[in-house]
């Protein structure tokens, strides 16, 4: 039978949606891929190192090189013809994990005579989505963020999908908003739960609008260079005032190292 053995990367750091880096915990569940043909489960114990398959373990069948991959998604995904489709317009979060953050493996060769798949160092779990977090500022005029309703990216790619057996993401075609409301802000300073996106190349910049005590207002982030990449989180602070919005610089964190943008100017719709 096949030992196997999983880690996070430590530069592609698996992130809740507070913010909170975590490695897997017992009762986690990781999907195994054999030769991309066949998927074995496998549970992490109480120990927090052993992976069970319990009665179904992947065998060996001979001295042949075999080929595996593994893939983690939070609990609830739906699986259909071996692809779970993805809609980034819903966002939500269960226990602390956004449904859409799906990580995945490099592939991994080994035989009989090694039998430990090791998912570990280069070949840990990553991100194949993107993350983007909107961190909102109270500027001149606003004591606190208690009015802030909420806000939305327009014209980004929505959709995707990702095969569940050779571990791959396809962006896909549908260019939609992303509206995100019922935020319950408060303070000088809030940090929304990050949203999980389809990496994709955005030309130019991408429009934010923020829907504050009833008023709209309007402002044009700076997209990346080389577009919204897999396992890259991206920050944005917005400060919010009661002329206009003002965009500060954005930084890549948390995921994977990147860089950081010039400052983009806003102004009340």
């Amino acid at each position: 039978a096949a030992q196997v053995t999983a880690d996070i990367s430590q530069t592609l750091t698996r992130v809740s949606a507070n913010g909170v880096s975590a490695s897997f915990t017992a009762g986690d569940e990781i999907n195994v891929v054999t030769d991309g043909s066949a998927i074995y489960v496998y549970t992490l114990q109480d120990n927090g190192t052993t992976w069970s398959a319990g009665n179904n373990p992947y065998y060996f069948q001979g001295r042949d090189i075999v080929s595996f991959q593994a893939w983690y998604a939070a609990p609830d995904y739906k699986e259909t013809d071996n692809e779970i489709e993805i809609d980034t317009k819903t966002q939500t979060v269960k226990d602390g994990w956004n449904q859409w953050d799906i990580l995945a493996t490099p592939e991994v060769k080994t035989d009989v005579s090694s039998p430990t798949v090791a998912f570990t160092g280069t070949n840990a779990f990553g991100h194949v989505m993107t993350q983007v977090t909107m961190v909102f500022k109270a500027g001149d005029g606003i004591s606190d963020l208690a009015a802030l309703e909420g806000y939305t990216l327009k014209s980004l790619t929505t959709d995707a999908t990702f095969s569940t057996l050779n571990c791959t993401l396809t962006p896909g075609t549908t260019t939609g908003d992303i509206a995100i409301f019922g935020i319950n802000a408060s303070g000088a300073e809030y940090t929304c739960a990050p949203l999980i996106l389809v990496p994709q190349t955005v030309t130019g910049t991408i429009t934010l609008e923020v829907n504050y005590n009833g008023q709209t207002y309007k402002a044009n982030l700076t997209a990346p260079t080389d577009g919204f990449k897999a396992g890259y989180s991206y920050t944005y602070p917005v400060t919010v005032s009661n002329t206009g919005l003002e965009v500060g610089n954005a930084t890549i964190n948390n995921w994977q190292d990147g860089y950081t943008f010039d400052d983009s100017d806003a102004t009340l719709q």
